[in-house]
């Protein structure tokens, strides 16, 4: 399923950058929202050697986007910077069943990510005021950060890493035009990093190495301005 998704991603990307005959205009966009992070589940990094994995579930955050681009009439081509955080609730370690083996724990702390990302864009005109409908996809890289994240009531299991790995992420909206350059989005974004490998000196994970991938969804509003 990753795969496929994967695949969907470049197709939209590449209609992005395609170079229509008219010329295009550079523009410049902001979007914020709310963002709901899928429960990370780490497993070990030796898989010789696993027994269990843990679960970690979040509340909902806060996520932003900036971006400069280029509208070439049906499809736009940018560079995309973003940021999304959410605060961790609770844990559980799950057994080779993926059962609950111990737990829940109160934990604390948030897991943050940074973004660069090429994106590219397909528009449709759903109207004669304007309305259009996007599809977008994009692919870059994603900085993450894990700041204090542990059991609340046990200091010896709270720790801080962070790293960096690739990431996609896929997405749909409307736009309505407000003025001759200024323009009101509202969208639906999925975000999905490549699988990655933490420190094996991170506390909250108990000193161990684990493999995880960090995803989640967004709704978000914004304006985009030509330039």
């Amino acid at each position: 399923m990753k795969k496929f998704i994967s695949l969907m991603a470049v197709a939209v990307l590449l209609t992005g950058w395609s170079t229509p005959s008219q010329a295009g205009n550079p523009y410049a966009s902001a979007n914020i929202g709310i963002a709901w992070f899928n429960d990370l589940e780490a497993t070990e990094s030796d898989f010789d050697d696993r027994d269990y994995s843990l679960e970690v579930m979040l509340d909902s955050g806060i996520a932003f986007t900036g971006a400069l681009g280029y509208d070439m009439g049906d499809t736009r081509a940018e560079l995309e910077f973003g940021y999304q955080n959410n605060d961790a609730a609770s844990a559980v370690i799950l057994d080779n069943d993926g059962d609950v083996d111990e737990g829940p724990w109160n934990y604390g702390g948030d897991i943050s990510v940074t973004t660069l990302m090429v994106n590219g864009y397909y528009d449709i005109d759903l109207a004669d005021s304007g309305l259009e409908l996007f599809l977008t996809a994009g692919l870059g890289g994603a900085f993450y950060s894990f700041d204090d994240i542990g059991d609340v009531d046990d200091e010896e299991y709270r720790g801080s890493t962070n790293g960096s790995t690739w990431a996609y992420q896929l997405g749909a909206g409307l736009s309505l035009p407000v003025s001759d350059q200024l323009m009101v989005e509202g969208r639906y974004r999925y975000f999905n990093t490549a699988e990655f490998t933490t420190e094996d000196d991170f506390d909250a994970f108990d000193d161990n190495a684990m493999n995880m991938d960090i995803a989640s969804h967004s709704v978000l509003i914004g304006l985009r301005y030509n330039l």
